[in-house]
């Protein structure tokens, strides 16, 4: 619970995945990325109802295809709501590329931007946030950016359960009927490969890796689907140009490598 000005307010545990889950994900029901090459590289785009972990080192890419795939869904008439840790809601939508266009959709109600305060969260508390805004908006997509952002945000007692804690929100959150997206850095090494801090890799149902390479003597950034459950996926490594169409890499722009 939480004492403020306004009273106490109790934020009650979250159900197991199991109690809240809405059924079956066909795999046949596939959600675009707003990346088609991105689709083409996931057999067919992410299967609705679905927690994606996008991981990655700083600066590759992260954001941008969280808000790509956030901005689609605005596009087919579903609504999103993103939650942010590391940033308040106008400076997010100052910084973010997308923010212009963000902006318009959160005038429209088809988008908002959940800031929960930060240092002393609970796991509860933060999961409360983000389906009051889901309620609100019909939200069928969501994006958590990022992970290691929420973990800092959260008191020192859900911190160091952070493992469970996101396997309750994140199957909370896709009992809805939701399709998550999360973001996550990595540390930036050229010769470890890692998917995920504390083993929260296998909690996710994808799992797509931005990393850097070095490539003719200059760093390049490639990406790769590690990861979809229960469906094929190809295991490419693709090297994406410098080139960016709506915040995205168009799939043209992106070869085998």
């Amino acid at each position: 619970m939480r004492v403020t000005d306004d009273g106490i307010r109790v934020f009650p545990r979250l159900l197991k995945p199991e109690e809240g889950s809405t059924g079956s994900r066909p795999l046949e029901n596939r959600l675009t990325t707003g990346t088609p090459v991105l689709d083409e590289m996931m057999g067919g785009g992410i299967p609705r109802g679905y927690s994606v972990l996008v991981a990655g080192p700083s600066g590759s890419g992260k954001t941008l295809l969280s808000n790509e795939f956030i901005l689609e869904g605005i596009r087919r008439g579903e609504p999103g709501v993103i939650a942010v840790f590391e940033k308040r809601p106008n400076d997010y939508l100052r910084t973010t590329p997308q923010g212009e266009a963000f902006d318009s959709f959160v005038k429209e109600k088809k988008l908002e931007v959940v800031y929960v305060r930060p240092l002393d969260l609970s796991i509860d508390e933060t999961m409360t946030a983000l389906k009051e805004a889901v309620i609100r908006t019909k939200a069928k997509r969501a994006v958590i950016d990022s992970l290691s952002g929420l973990e800092l945000a959260l008191a020192p007692t859900f911190r160091n359960d952070f493992r469970e804690s996101l396997y309750r929100m994140v199957g909370a959150l896709t009992g809805m009927g939701v399709t998550v997206m999360s973001t996550v850095e990595l540390p930036d090494s050229f010769t470890v490969l890692h998917f995920s801090p504390h083993g929260i890799a296998s909690l996710s149902d994808a799992i797509i890796m931005q990393r850097y390479l070095e490539v003719g003597g200059q760093l390049k950034r490639i990406i790769s689907v590690v990861k979809v459950r229960g469906s094929g996926h190809s295991s490419d490594l693709r090297l994406l140009h410098d080139h960016f169409d709506g915040g995205a890499p168009r799939g043209r722009d992106a070869e085998v490598l």
